[in-house]
């Protein structure tokens, strides 16, 4: 039996059943795509505060906008179609805070999965907590588990970077993960609030190298997006 999950009540439409019965027999009701929808956004480890979050939810407020947004339409649309062995450029999306690069990153994100490819979002300083909570053989999960899954998913977000606390390990994990992603020609999305030169003096010359060429940039207008999303 299917049940709405958000507001635990059964649907109305097909009484908890998740099939809807029809002339030409049952059909999947909608409460049942829209669980689907939901754990294939669980299992990508998208936060549930962005499971609303679409391309068509981003609000428009600069021409620069309307831009990212077609860019992005375009990077869904070809998505792997015209060469799936080829490498596909990932996304850099810079700005400063509250910009929304994170609602246009996941709400690619979740387009490519509807697609049917496999996708994983990772807030960079939230990974790096996870990788260390394996130390301590208190999760079921390993690290090399994490990154192997990290390098080989089909779109992978990295959220949020710069933003963790630089040490030689996270160095080294996050060398091992981006050139694992590189030498597999897979796309990457990345958000940041620092520049370039400001990553390179960070996270090294070795690994904005291959960010570089990983990625196209785009950059986010100024001005809190978050604030006047309100209005």
């Amino acid at each position: 039996m299917s049940r709405r999950q958000k507001t635990n009540q059964i649907c109305p439409k097909c009484e908890g059943w998740g099939y809807i019965q029809t002339d030409h027999g049952a059909v999947p009701c909608e409460c049942l795509a829209e669980l689907r929808r939901e754990e294939a956004y669980k299992s990508a480890r998208i936060p549930t505060r962005y499971f609303s979050k679409t391309l068509e939810s981003f609000r428009i407020l600069e021409q620069s906008h309307r831009q990212i947004i077609e860019f992005a339409r375009n990077f869904i649309k070809t998505f792997r179609v015209n060469a799936p062995h080829q490498p596909t450029k990932g996304l850099l999306l810079y700005g400063k805070e509250g910009t929304g690069k994170t609602h246009v990153a996941i709400g690619i994100l979740k387009e490519v999965i509807a697609k049917g490819y496999r996708g994983l979002y990772w807030n960079v300083p939230e990974l790096f907590l996870e990788l260390r909570r394996t130390m301590s053989n208190s999760v079921d999960v390993d690290e090399a588990s994490i990154i192997d899954e990290a390098v080989d998913t089909d779109l992978l977000v990295l959220d949020d970077l710069g933003a963790e606390k630089v040490s030689d390990y996270v160095m080294d994990r996050l060398y091992v993960l981006i050139n694992g992603r590189y030498e597999n020609d897979l796309p990457t999305i990345i958000t940041t609030n620092r520049s370039l030169e400001e990553l390179r003096g960070q996270i090294g010359p070795r690994i904005v190298s291959r960010i570089s060429e990983m990625c196209l940039r785009i950059e986010f207008p100024q001005g809190d997006y978050r604030l006047r999303h309100l209005d």
